[in-house]
């Protein structure tokens, strides 16, 4: 018989039960069971009527097996007895009615639903009840050691058996049997082999919708759907829990993290958990080491760890140092072993200290070792240094602020950060080299299906929109990634500008950028390019997938670069988008100033606007950058070398030139023509050939000098024929070399700009 199939034409319309019968040409029809519908109080479980994924309705409902519909004696009549004397008798038996009626009903109905071939249902069930008869019991009163023994006897048939020891017998799973083989089999023979089926076709379904390729997905998913049902002690999947899905992970020895995490994506996808769950059962911080610190100093720590609202990141880069500050306490201050018994000395020597620090002078380590850095000796950088020094400063404020105790020393004061070079913290947003910039911008909009890595499983429509974004967008790495799927939006209208020109529709679009660390949320209009890859994308990107949740914000959004159910990796700029468009621009993932990232290419895009004439405005590019101070927005306004040389050209041969005041006069002039008067500041020179005169930077004193508040000066310039013109003065030797090196600094961009 097969399983109930359930029609209705609404939630309130009459059910209509159809009994579809197996063809079994050996199974009289006396063997049928008189089933009849039975209501929630038996057990019966109506679906909802969902659709699954590729679009077929449910048609099987799970009907549990139950005990009470059979006449299940505890002893065996003397006509059963005589049936069971010979192996001809019960042979017979299977083909006609007689008294072994009522102990093969239940057996046959296992067998009937759970999908096993007649051949193998002709031998098992002759073997139970040989079994019977030897033991003069009927099965439902074996105990565990005789079905065990009947698994042993009989290999191939070991699913039915667990079958009917499952429902029959005493085991509450047979995942308790030893060497039970294939849990899909175990799964189909007690739970029925259609609902297993059509169970896992939803799952299959829902995956593929998803982005997972459909090949062989079956053949990951059936080993552990059966271990799931046979847990879980309910085979539908509206009954799974993600505590039965840790329990399947720490129960299999097996490699199946992966597999039970992409079954959580499906039933993130159908509605039945929450959100999905991360099985990779790693620790994403590993505990450090703390052998050599105080131990009120530690609690104290952790307390912190605890106790503080950062996020993870910063959190816990923070308790290594205040960490390092307890190894540091450890070996110069043993006394102190809290942060109440510090001092403004402590403070003092603790500054200094962390002024003269070694990279990794202070390493905690963790369980698997001290990992060196490549600059381990050298050093620290005034960054690392002002990091370390915030931290404690920002652990003892919190210790005092919340009660924990009090302190002789103010943090604010005497743990503030000095201002000198070795604390100075510099911000250097390193530009992309022109031409490389352009080159990515330019592999951005014409990648290709044969650019894609090999190991790459991502669709080239979403690694593109992605590309696209990242050199259009100038947003940070995690406000992309946190994109939500209707982040953009059209320009419907025409804008009109202030000088009367106006920009058609469509010429841009608007991306709506999620609140970053600087920023609340906010809308900045972008090239319509990038809302024409986001659309593309769109179109393939699988529907059927569960809002995630924000780490940041704390809302449920639908990512826009969500796939296979999860959000992409956060390093999916710099370890799969760069280098797929190096390759396609032909040139390495380095330029002139090191390894491209993606928050230089952030600042090549924000600095690119700020260069450029008649360019944004400092208070429009800190709007677009979603900075929060104009100071922060000041970094990325750069000069560009060009630029700088250019201008400097231009100044220099200003530079090199003096004023001459020519008196047009007649009464004036003499045989070399009219009167010249060089103009040196305070005085003038009346010699016509001072530009060529070896000694005119010492003028005072010579015959030719006319100082100008003389009365002859003055007058000099109160005349009417006095014109004023600008005459190149020749370099001497020494000058020239000093112009020389100025000029080069210029055109290879040496020179420090102070923005």
């Amino acid at each position: 018989m097969n399983w109930l199939r359930m029609q209705g034409t609404g939630t309130h319309a009459p059910h209509k039960f159809i009994f579809i019968c197996r063809e079994r040409i050996w199974r009289p029809a006396w063997l049928l069971p008189s089933l009849k519908p039975t209501g929630r109080s038996q057990g019966l479980s109506f679906r909802r009527g969902s659709v699954m994924n590729a679009g077929t309705a449910i048609n099987n409902i799970y009907v549990p097996f139950s005990r009470s519909d059979y006449q299940l004696n505890n002893e065996l009549s003397t006509e059963e007895r005589e049936a069971l004397s010979t192996g001809h008798k019960r042979t017979s038996a299977l083909s006609q009615q007689g008294p072994l009626s009522s102990l093969l009903r239940p057996l046959q109905d296992i067998a009937d639903r759970s999908g096993t071939s007649d051949r193998l249902v002709r031998i098992i069930l002759p073997a139970v009840l040989a079994e019977i008869h030897r033991t003069g019991q009927p099965c439902w009163l074996w105990g565990s050691e005789k079905w065990l023994t009947l698994c042993q006897q009989h290999r191939s048939g070991r699913p039915l058996i667990a079958a009917f020891a499952f429902h029959l017998g005493p085991f509450t799973s047979p995942l308790s049997l030893p060497h039970h083989g294939a849990p899909s089999l175990y799964a189909c023979a007690i739970y029925g082999r259609e609902f297993f089926t059509q169970e896992l076709n939803r799952l299959t379904d829902t995956l593929v919708s998803l982005g997972y390729k459909h090949q062989n997905q079956k053949n990951h998913l059936s080993a552990l759907l059966g271990i799931l049902m046979m847990m879980n002690g309910n085979p539908q999947l509206e009954s799974f829990t993600t505590d039965l899905l840790w329990r399947a992970q720490n129960y299999h020895d097996r490699r199946i993290a992966r597999t039970v995490g992409r079954v959580s994506y499906a039933l993130a996808a159908m509605g039945i958990i929450k959100s999905p769950v991360r099985m990779r059962n790693y620790q994403e911080w590993h505990e450090k080491p703390t052998d050599n610190i105080a131990q009120p100093w530690v609690a104290c720590c952790r307390r912190w760890r605890e106790t503080s609202v950062l996020r993870p990141r910063s959190r816990e880069s923070q308790y290594s140092f205040i960490l390092r500050c307890g190894l540091w306490l450890a070996r110069e201050h043993p006394e102190i072993r809290e942060p109440s018994d510090w001092t403004m000395a402590t403070c003092a020597s603790f500054i200094a200290a962390v002024g003269r620090m070694k990279v990794d002078e202070l390493s905690l380590g963790t369980a698997r070792g001290v990992r060196r850095s490549s600059r381990s000796g050298e050093p620290m950088l005034p960054n690392s240094r002002a990091g370390f020094v915030y931290a404690v400063r920002r652990f003892m404020i919190d210790y005092e602020n919340w009660g924990w105790g009090r302190l002789k020393f103010s943090p604010s004061r005497h743990l503030s950060t000095p201002d000198t070079p070795l604390f100075r913290q510099g911000v250097n947003p390193r530009v992309i080299d022109d031409p490389v910039w352009l080159k990515l911008v330019w592999a951005s909009l014409n990648l290709r299906q044969e650019d894609l890595l090999s190991e790459i499983y991502y669709p080239l429509s979403m690694l593109q929109a992605l590309a696209v974004i990242w050199t259009h967008a100038g947003l940070r790495q995690n406000e992309l990634m946190r994109l939500t799927a209707g982040c953009i939006i059209p320009q419907t209208e025409d804008i009109n500008r202030d000088d009367g020109s106006t920009i058609p529709a469509g010429t841009l679009c608007y991306l709506s950028v999620p609140a970053g660390k600087t920023s609340k949320a906010f809308v900045k209009p972008v090239s319509a390019v990038v809302k024409k890859y986001v659309d593309i994308w769109l179109a393939e990107r699988p529907e059927e997938q569960a809002a995630l949740t924000d780490e940041r914000t704390g809302e449920k959004v639908r990512f826009l670069f969500q796939y296979r159910g999860k959000s992409v990796g956060r390093d999916i700029i710099n370890r799969t988008v760069i280098p797929v468009l190096c390759a396609r621009a032909g040139m390495p993932q380095k330029d002139s100033r090191g390894a491209i990232t993606s928050h230089r290419g952030r600042a090549s895009a924000v600095t690119a606007l700020a260069s450029v004439p008649q360019g944004m405005s400092l208070y429009e590019l800190m709007q677009w950058s979603g900075h929060s101070s104009p100071q922060s927005t000041m970094h990325y306004i750069r000069i560009r070398p060009t630029q700088l040389a250019a201008s400097f050209v231009k100044a220099d041969r200003v530079a090199h030139m003096i004023s001459v005041l020519i008196d047009h006069d007649p009464a004036a002039a003499s045989l070399m023509g009219p009167a010249t008067y060089y103009d040196l500041g305070d005085s003038f020179c009346t010699n016509p050939f001072w530009s060529s005169c070896p000694h005119r930077m010492a003028c005072i004193g010579c015959d030719f000098n006319l100082p100008k508040q003389s009365a002859k000066g003055l007058l000099l310039e109160s005349k009417a024929s006095i014109n004023r013109y600008l005459e190149e003065v020749p370099l001497t030797p020494d000058e020239k070399a000093i112009a020389e090196q100025d000029a080069e600094k210029s055109r290879t961009g040496s020179y420090k700009i102070d923005t």
